[in-house]
């Protein structure tokens, strides 16, 4: 028998003049700049976000009648936003709420609340464990979720609370506001992923999404999975434990390669291991890599690592399995900031990692963070030297961001640095905080030059090597926008 409320999974647009990937820096979320449009919609391709799925697997489980919106794939504009969820008239409306969106996001869903004013709308994603009362006390939505990645432990004893009309405080995990004042109830205990149901594509179209490229520039659509979630490492920067928790969870290799057999078989040949580190656990990882073999599955995937977790052994297993592309953190070429970025690695872990992942013919990619408390142009000096030097095939530049709940946020209160606290500011690209040394001027000039510089020498690189055409001229064009930032 269905239950009776009425539900809509919503992933909002994007905000006026950017894209956002409600997904990364730990669930908090990111943006890219899009300077023609004036109206909310998407102008790239967005990622299609695992929440989503668990949502439509727990709410299937419990035989609710729901549907999902991704208003990014549908690349809808407020106006159409607002038609569709008239169209739909929801009880409850389940949306994704980003940082750098935080305000637009929420002038949006105000919006649908004046045109459904019975509908309950609840925010869910990390934003909504730290920045409750902000939420809360600065727009009509009813409650958020404070739960981890990937938000869904505490949806559906929320909707069996909510359908009788009975006390919200019954339900952990949640925050509302009574007589003026959020409500914050206990803390909900985090689910183990393998506890969790499997995701539910049913409802979901898997085209319209982003995609990445190998070394011989074949590009693959992707559906990120969820392998294993939680870091226990101490980065004071990361945002990663917050959304996704301190303890590693995994689910099986077996219920992790069901699910890419089950996408498999829709067509879907590219994959995006979700973990912050896919190596956090090596027999975990080489499972499911032997059982993605043991399948004959004809797979790309890529993936995030830390340096220190790789061996060549383990690289040449991960390439058979079907990884074309892995992720490091690098964070800083100078070794005495390693230290605080990067804590149990050096330079020489990073260097190894590179080039045994480039000798075996795997893409790199290197994320770089810029602006460290104690960031001088000497340690940029070191850090565009050092990213020369081990020459990644590309670079995800970043700029220091003390996301709320950090302990980089409080170290930067502590000492002045953080320039404002105007969350749409915190892009990841924008610079939201000083150095002891560089004012925000001479940290953007400093960065402005190491970026062009790099993608001069990579274009001067990709103009001498055109043995793989495609590959070269697609990565020259985006080496070109770099280089004109």
């Amino acid at each position: 028998m269905s239950k009776t409320l009425n539900v809509v999974i919503l992933n909002p647009p994007s905000p006026p003049f950017l894209d956002v990937c409600r997904d990364w820096a730990g669930g908090f979320g990111t943006v890219t700049p899009v300077k023609r449009r004036a109206d909310y919609g998407q102008s790239g391709k967005p990622i299609l976000y695992p929440f989503l799925a668990y949502a439509s697997a727990v709410l299937s489980n419990e035989n609710y009648s729901y549907s999902i919106l991704d208003c990014q794939r549908l690349k809808l504009n407020k106006f159409q936003v607002l038609k569709d969820v008239k169209k739909r008239n929801p009880d409850v409306i389940f949306s994704l709420i980003a940082l750098p969106s935080l305000k637009r996001d929420l002038e949006l869903l105000d919006m649908i609340k004046e045109s459904l004013p019975y509908t309950t709308i609840v925010g869910v994603g990390t934003s909504c464990r730290f920045l409750q009362n902000d939420i809360l006390l600065n727009s009509k939505i009813d409650a958020v979720l404070r739960n981890s990645y990937p938000y869904i432990s505490n949806l559906t004893h929320f909707l069996k609370v909510l359908e009788p009309k009975q006390n919200l405080k019954k339900v952990p995990g949640v925050s509302y506001v009574k007589s003026g004042k959020v409500i914050n109830t206990v803390e909900h205990p985090d689910t183990s992923l393998n506890k969790l149901l499997p995701p539910n594509y049913d409802a979901l179209e898997l085209d319209g999404y982003e995609s990445f490229k190998d070394l011989d520039g074949n590009r693959y659509n992707y559906v990120p999975i969820i392998g294993s979630k939680g870091c226990p490492y101490s980065c004071v920067y990361c945002p990663y434990p917050l959304g996704w928790g301190k303890k590693w969870t995994h689910r099986s290799p077996k219920d992790i390669v069901d699910e890419i057999e089950q996408l498999y078989a829709r067509g879907v040949k590219g994959f995006l291991f979700r973990d912050q580190s896919f190596l956090m656990n090596k027999k975990h990882a080489i499972k499911v890599c032997e059982e993605n073999i043991h399948r004959k599955l004809d797979i790309a995937w890529f993936c995030e690592a830390r340096v220190d977790h790789v061996s060549k052994t383990l690289l040449k297993i991960m390439k058979k399995a079907g990884c074309k592309q892995i992720h490091y953190g690098v964070e800083t070429g100078d070794p005495e900031l390693i230290k605080l970025g990067k804590p149990q690695t050096n330079l020489d872990t990073t260097r190894k990692a590179f080039r045994w992942t480039k000798e075996l013919g795997l893409w790199v990619t290197a994320h770089v963070i810029l602006g460290w408390p104690d960031e001088s142009l000497e340690t940029l000096a070191k850090t565009s030297k050092f990213v020369a030097e081990i020459d990644p095939d590309c670079v995800n530049w970043n700029m220091l961001t003390p996301y709320p709940g950090t302990t980089l946020y409080e170290i930067a209160k502590q000492n002045s640095l953080i320039l404002t606290y105007d969350w749409s500011k915190y892009t990841s690209h924008t610079i939201v905080m000083k150095t002891k040394w560089l004012n925000a001027s001479q940290l953007q000039k400093a960065t402005n030059k190491i970026i062009r510089d790099y993608s001069k020498r990579r274009m001067i690189r990709l103009l001498h090597g055109l043995k793989k055409p495609r590959f070269v001229f697609s990565e020259l064009s985006d080496t070109i926008k770099g280089f004109f930032m």
